[in-house]
């Protein structure tokens, strides 16, 4: 599975970027990166359930995250208001693993 992860935003307008193919991981770690993915439930999102209903403070954190798993694509954009709780531990692993890799 590709996974690419941005975010930007925040007080100090911190970005991220973490780039992976989880087949290039380890497999404990591609399994826990997929286990996230599958729990999330975000290959089946659209887009239209995650429209903010405010516009929010202006530190909100924005994540673009993309994934590509065979003929299946799914690409989101997503903030720290319209991220449903299934998706917040995989953003956070994301966040942590772009942190890891700077």
């Amino acid at each position: 599975m590709r996974i690419d992860f941005q975010s930007s935003g925040g007080f100090a307008n911190l970005r991220l970027a973490y780039s992976v193919d989880t087949r290039t991981l380890r497999p404990g770690e591609a399994s826990e990166l997929e286990a996230l993915v599958q729990q999330s439930n975000v290959m089946e999102m659209q887009p239209s359930q995650l429209v903010a209903t405010s516009a929010g403070p202006p530190d909100v954190m924005t994540y673009r995250l993309e994934f590509q798993e065979g003929d299946r694509h799914q690409s989101l954009t997503v903030t720290d208001l319209t991220a449903p709780p299934s998706l917040q531990p995989l953003l956070s692993r994301l966040r942590d693993l772009a942190l890891e890799h700077r």
